[in-house]
């Protein structure tokens, strides 16, 4: 039987998953927490539909900008910018 320690990649993936997941957890827990204290607030469904709907879209523009971001820094349209001492 050949028992192979796993390696330090799988470690170091299995940890960050454990810690995003975690993250994860609380963020969600504190949201949660966060929408059922607004029931005493007196806003009305309307305001809670729009609050969400506002919720959702400042998401989906995080998310799409951060992914353009990345985008562009990996496919190089980020390396001919700048005219710094290397350029």
């Amino acid at each position: 039987m050949n028992h192979n320690p796993p390696s330090r990649g799988a470690n170091a993936r299995s940890s960050f998953l454990l810690a995003a997941a975690v993250l994860v957890a609380c963020f969600v827990g504190v949201g949660i927490y966060a929408w059922l204290s607004f029931r005493d607030s007196g806003l009305s469904g309307v305001g809670m539909i729009m609050f969400g709907v506002g919720l959702l879209v400042t998401l989906g523009l995080g998310i799409g900008l951060m992914s353009l971001v990345f985008y562009s820094s990996r496919a190089g349209y980020d390396d001919d910018v700048g005219g710094g001492p290397g350029a």
